[in-house]
This record gives C-alpha cells, structure tokens and sequence, in this order.
C-alpha cells in the first residue's frame, strides 16, 4: 500500500511538470477527440493519463519536450486524482499527435503510444481497455470515428506502437 501511493505521487508531480493542452483558435480546422478507459482493475479504481505531443519521434524524451502537454485525465475511484478534459478536446488538424497513454491501479500500470493526423470536422473516440493488477498487466488502445448522425463507429487506422521503451544507450 505504501509503495502504491509512492507511485501515484510520483506520477501525479512528473505529469505535473507538462502543461495543460490548448486547444486550437476557433477559427482553425479543428476535430473533436475524447478518451474513455475501461479497466478489469482492483476495487480501488483506476486512472488513465493522455499526454501528447506533436513532434515527428513518438517514442523516447519527446513527450517531455516543449510541444508535450498534458491531454486528457480520466478517474475512476481515486480521490487523489482531478480529471482533466474528461469531456474530450479539439484538436488542430494540421499536425500529427502522438500520445502517451498511461493507465494506473495501485502498483500496477500499463502504458501505451499511438499517433495519428486528425481530420477536420471529424469526431473521434479513443477506447483505451485491458487488465491492471498485480498478476497480469495489460492494455490496448482503438480508435475509432463517430459519425454524429447515425451514431456509427468505423475503426480507423492509426500508427500505434504499443509499449515501445526508450533506446538503450
């Protein structure tokens, strides 16, 4: 137990370094991009941290570079945490976004990296799933297009590099 707040205090002041997203100007080609999570995770809930950054290398010290940010926070149980942008966020489309998505339950965490170029007008959803405990770790992210009329998701195709680590030197 006191490992896991060690953790969590950890990862809260290190995301804490990353300023908040800021959205385009609302007279700029935006799409609108939400995250949800849901974790098979012990009774003490979960949380899920998107940062982004729109630099070319999308594995590595990039994420702490000046176009990182803190994207998105979602909660679920933890007091402790404050959730940013539950709600999703506008994205600018004229660059590509990598992401660094991080879920976390007590001692155990999973982390995964993905990229893609939005498209204006366009509405996307971020599905990031899997298992956090302390036998078995694992996750996945989907994303997926909402076409607003007919309520329908199309998968879309997005460059996604699961657990990648920083090179050894």
């Amino acid at each position: 137990m006191k490992f896991s707040i060690i953790l969590l205090s950890l990862l809260v002041t290190g995301c804490a370094g990353l300023p908040d997203y800021v959205e385009p100007k609302t007279n700029q080609p935006s799409a609108d991009f939400k995250v949800k999570h849901n974790f098979d995770a012990p009774f003490l809930g979960y949380s899920t941290f998107v940062n982004v950054h729109t630099e070319e290398e999308t594995c590595g010290k990039s994420f702490g570079s000046k176009s990182g940010a803190k994207l998105i926070v979602l909660d679920d149980g933890n007091p402790l945490i404050s959730e940013l942008n539950p709600e999703g966020v506008k994205l600018a489309t004229d660059k590509k976004y990598s992401f660094m998505i991080m879920s976390v339950a007590g001692m155990s965490n999973c982390s995964i990296y993905t990229s893609f170029k939005p498209q204006a007008n366009e509405k996307y959803e971020m599905n990031v799933s899997g298992k956090l405990g302390s036998h078995s770790t694992n996750c996945k992210a989907e994303l997926y297009n909402i076409d607003e009329a007919t309520n329908k998701r199309t998968p879309v195709n997005f460059q996604y590099y699961g657990q990648c680590r920083e090179p050894e030197k």
